[in-house]
């Protein structure tokens, strides 16, 4: 029998599937929820408009401002109290990399799915937007769990190519997503620290809650290698043969400085840092996570 989601796996869902993703501050969102607002009034106190994105429901678009500007713009009201959250995953070349039989792309689309299905079950919104050097494909919020069945047929067909630009694409993303939100991202982080830093920098402006998952292969860990290896570079850097243990030790310290750098540019961001070691299990890790993310809201 096929399955319905290909990510969404059932010995996760068993295990995580009690939690409830709540926000560390205050929530934003579209409809009446369980989170509290920053927001004071009534739900149906006018605020003001957003432009349109498709996906959004139709009944709220102001018309007459349709018919000023001849664009949709949405009607958007205070104290409305639901979470939104999106994800913003990585799909460039380097996430096809694996050297047991899951590719990080295949960890971060479980981690994903299983995060949406968790949000949806709450009746709580769940968009996505993925990426490479552009944004690649975006999913708007929705509280449906048939969300959960769409994010996991997009990341099923999801061919992982070209270049990490995070920059720029969370530049894009944060004009997308609008008002204060949790924003999850999900990336092997192959990429320079500032680029990083510039996204994170904007989506802190607009004060959004932000997490990063650093998605690692065991062997960009431990380079648990011998012998004369050939590498060949997943994003453009050609090949190259060494002898895998005379460069161990300075791959290691490169890696580890790396690492830290994106650890450094999340402290400075005010960003939640969690490493995602693909060689242990997705319900390990959320196990973990949601775990102390609870501790930490009940304190």
């Amino acid at each position: 029998m096929k399955k319905l989601a290909k990510y969404l796996h059932p010995g996760i869902i068993s295990r995580v599937g009690a939690f409830v993703i709540n926000p560390k501050g205050l929530a934003e969102g579209n409809i009446a929820g369980a989170h509290k607002s920053p927001f004071h009034g009534f739900s149906v106190e006018f605020a003001g408009h957003r432009e349109y994105i498709p996906g959004d429901d139709t009944k709220h678009i102001d018309w007459n401002v349709y018919y000023k500007r001849d664009k949709y713009f949405i009607k958007q009201y205070e104290a409305e109290t639901n979470l939104v959250t999106q994800i913003f995953l990585d799909a460039s070349e380097s996430m096809r990399f694996k050297s047991g039989d899951q590719s990080k792309l295949d960890f971060a689309s479980y981690l994903a799915v299983s995060l949406t299905y968790l949000v949806t079950n709450a009746r709580d919104s769940m968009g996505m937007g993925i990426f490479n050097d552009k944004i690649v494909e975006y999913l708007p919020p929705s509280n449906s769990l048939q969300t959960v069945y769409k994010m996991s047929k997009v990341l099923e067909e999801m061919t992982p190519v070209k270049k990490t630009e995070m920059g720029n694409s969370l530049m894009d993303f944060a004009q997308r997503i609008g008002r204060r939100q949790i924003v999850i991202v999900i990336s092997d982080c192959l990429l320079r620290p500032s680029e990083l830093h510039d996204g994170l920098s904007r989506l802190r402006y607009d004060h959004h809650e932000i997490v990063l998952f650093h998605v690692m292969d065991p062997q960009e860990i431990d380079f648990d290698l011998e012998g004369t290896i050939r590498f060949q570079g997943m994003e453009g850097a050609g090949e190259v043969k060494l002898d895998a243990r005379r460069v161990r030790k300075a791959y290691m310290k490169k890696f580890e400085e790396h690492r830290h750098k994106i650890l450094d540019v999340c402290e400075k961001n005010n960003t939640e840092y969690v490493p995602a070691n693909t060689g242990k299990s997705v319900s390990e890790l959320l196990m973990g996570y949601l775990s102390s993310r609870l501790t930490h809201i009940n304190r």
